[in-house]
């Protein structure tokens, strides 16, 4: 019965949304005003490296997305503090005034509807896959196949571009990045699509396989998820720090510095500046 009651209530927020309303709680201050006054930043965390990481024995975060969360956290003189969720529920999670944002989200139409994105790109990236080393693949075509298993990350843009794209394989979806990874390890699934840092993290654990960039590559901004508000003062600001940061090359050093700690050469592979990539 309580689950019913917390899926309505979610529906309700969402429906609120939709027709351009505020949750109860939110209507007269910003979010700008409320993280200010409340002194947090709540971000969205979940499964997925490079951007989040939780050290299973003690518990804490790291990764990409939490050393943007402490920058902007300490830009805004608040705290920051990662509360979890998934890429499928965070939408829903930005709607009901459970987190203030989600990194990594990228600004499709579909979730435009529902909540706002800053105009900045927070960095850029790109679709790749893991295949295994005997496969074949340099183009989304030769995935295009009968009897071919693909394996991505449940409602991620990655998830989008596959089921449009490629009419023939099978394709299996997963709650985070970490299960498509297993799957592919256990042979369940023969490719494993995700944006190409994930991978390059996924491989470097597993050391099974090979990532490589599909043709045609197509940089993808990423952005992130906020509530939608009337006075646009939080959308703003954040837009200015993205650009800020990402001139300053502050994201690519967040990416550098995790890559590092896993033991990979940030130069052997394509990092988050557009402009670099050969």
């Amino acid at each position: 019965m309580t689950r019913r009651r917390d899926v309505l209530a979610l529906g309700l927020v969402s429906a609120a949304t939709a027709a351009g309303l505020r949750p109860v709680g939110a209507q007269g201050r910003t979010s700008l005003d409320r993280v200010k006054q409340s002194g947090k930043l709540r971000i969205g965390v979940t499964s997925a490296e490079p951007w989040f990481f939780k050290d299973p024995m003690a518990g804490t975060w790291s990764g990409v997305g939490i050393d943007l969360g402490t920058q902007l956290a300490s830009d805004l003189g608040v705290a920051m503090v990662p509360v979890e969720t998934s890429w499928a529920n965070c939408v829903a999670a930005i709607q009901a005034d459970q987190i203030d944002v989600m990194f990594v989200l990228d600004p499709t139409e579909e979730r435009r509807k529902a909540i706002d994105f800053p105009d900045s790109p927070l960095f850029y990236y790109a679709a790749g896959a893991l295949v295994r080393p005997d496969q074949a693949a340099t183009s989304w075509s030769d995935l295009d196949k009968p009897g071919i298993r693909i394996g991505v990350t449940l409602g991620t843009s990655v998830d989008r571009t596959v089921t449009e794209t490629l009419k023939s394989p099978s394709i299996s979806r997963f709650s985070n990045n970490d299960e498509a990874v297993a799957a592919f390890a256990a042979k369940r699934v023969d490719v494993v699509a995700q944006f190409h840092p994930a991978l390059v993290v996924q491989y470097a654990r597993l050391k099974l396989g090979k990532v490589v960039l599909l043709k045609p590559v197509n940089p993808v901004a990423t952005s992130a998820g906020i509530r939608r508000d009337a006075d646009p003062a939080f959308k703003v600001w954040l837009g200015e720090r993205f650009a800020a940061l990402y001139a300053a090359g502050k994201p690519q050093e967040y990416f550098a510095k995790y890559l590092q700690a896993r033991g990979i050469d940030p130069a052997t592979v394509p990092g988050l500046v557009r402009e670099k990539w050969a």
